[in-house]
């Protein structure tokens, strides 16, 4: 999710914005933790996150790259 943000050029708080366009209220360090693989968005989130980052909903339960073995 991170990687696909940061390809969009978005920053997390861009994100939030988006998302609170679509009626889904998130704090900007909840999408970190999401990021992180520390957290999992609740289906609307997701959904929501899956829109803005023009990504497939299942990509968002994927493991979080860039954490290593």
């Amino acid at each position: 999710m991170r990687q696909q943000r940061l390809r969009l050029g978005l920053t997390l708080n861009q994100v939030v914005a988006k998302c609170a366009e679509e009626g889904v209220q998130v704090h900007n360090s909840q999408l970190s933790r999401i990021e992180r693989g520390q957290a999992t968005p609740r289906p609307r989130l997701r959904a929501s996150l899956a829109r803005v980052l023009g990504l497939d909903a299942m990509e968002l339960d994927a493991p979080q790259s860039g954490a290593t073995p």
